[in-house]
């Protein structure tokens, strides 16, 4: 059983030693978590493993976020013991992985991600090619059925580079 003590301390060196909890690999943690059972063993006479002390660690951040859920009115919350013993220590969430300046940045990057995208059409794509423009179209059709407009009366007219038809194109209705 553990004492209010023994908990301090678990915590105090946990907190501590954050930064380079989190720098540390998977076989490197298994270490950390057996020295400190050492150290609280030497400490206060007892028997604990590294596995055990891991677990009473992570079982105080269980019961400070059931007792967050609770206080928050959230009906998974609970009421226990040792989160209303700790939750005032455990509100500052010191057993997270400190934020870089790169994580900052990261959240703002997504923060104005997520605002510009609610306001972008939903058939956008930022992958996506700009839509082809119109095809092209001569200035200049000559239409053969009906006579050309006369020119605008400041410019001459242009010479013509086309006789004029003889007759009727023939036009050929396909119904």
């Amino acid at each position: 059983m553990w004492s209010k003590d023994q908990l301090n301390y678990l915590i105090e060196k946990r907190k501590s030693e954050n930064e380079n909890y989190h720098q540390l690999n998977n076989n490197m943690r298994y270490n950390y978590w057996k020295t400190l059972a050492s150290e609280i063993n030497i400490k206060f006479g007892t028997d604990y493993s590294g596995k055990k002390c891991k677990e009473k660690f992570y079982g105080l951040v269980r019961a400070y976020k059931k007792m967050k859920k609770y206080v928050d009115g959230d009906p998974k919350g609970k009421k226990t013991m040792l989160g209303e013993m700790f939750f005032e220590e455990f509100k500052e969430h010191f057993w997270e992985k400190p934020r870089t300046n790169y994580d900052i940045i990261h959240d703002i990057n997504e923060r104005s991600r997520a605002t510009s995208q609610a306001t972008t059409p939903l058939n956008y794509s930022p992958l996506s090619s700009p839509p082809p423009p119109p095809p092209y179209s001569p200035p200049n059709i000559i239409n053969l059925t009906s006579p050309p407009p006369p020119p605008p009366p400041s410019s001459p007219p242009p010479p013509s580079s086309l006789p004029p038809p003889s007759s009727p194109p023939n036009i050929i209705n396909i119904d």
